[in-house]
């Protein structure tokens, strides 16, 4: 039996706007461990030091990004319910790969803020906000890829039409 990939597109996009939409209400709100993640990585990243108000100010905008990217993600799992190609073109593609890109990058600070071999199981906890995005590229993808067998098909058609037309 094959699976209906707009029924998983909306189990996994869910999960990747709500993700997005939960950091992005901690973000409006100056979560400290966030202003604590964006200065420690400033500090042992970059070897500077940030003011807790420039980490609050970061902070909030990744915010307000993160609320906006959930309701594009929110539009994108109602297009896949109602099959509308938006929901697997590039366009599409490129969202949850920022997204995917993101969360680890956002997963992987909490290592990188402190430099302590023992942070790096909250890279590991925090696997869903990176893989999940990766599910929706790979079916994303996958329905892509088959696609364009019949766009080459399709102009190898095209041609030989055209090339017996002119014989």
């Amino acid at each position: 039996m094959r699976f209906k990939s707009s029924t998983l597109y909306t189990i996994l996009g869910s999960g990747v706007a709500l993700a997005f939409i939960g950091h992005g209400i901690l973000g409006l709100k100056g979560y400290e461990k966030f202003n604590e993640l964006v200065i420690g990585n400033y500090d042992k990243v970059l070897g500077g030091s940030m003011s807790v108000e420039t980490a609050t100010s970061w902070v909030n905008v990744v915010g307000v990004l993160d609320i906006a990217l959930a309701v594009a993600f929110i539009g994108l799992i109602v297009a896949a319910r109602r099959e509308h190609p938006i929901a697997y073109s590039p366009l599409a593609l490129g969202l949850f790969g920022w997204a995917m890109v993101w969360g680890f990058l956002t997963a992987f600070s909490r290592f990188s803020a402190t430099m302590n071999g023992a942070q790096i199981w909250d890279v590991v906890e925090r696997g869903p906000n990176y893989l999940l995005p990766a599910g929706l590229m790979y079916i994303i993808y996958t329905r892509l890829a088959e696609k364009k067998p019949q766009t080459s098909q399709r102009r190898t058609e095209i041609d030989h039409r055209a090339g017996a037309a002119h014989a």
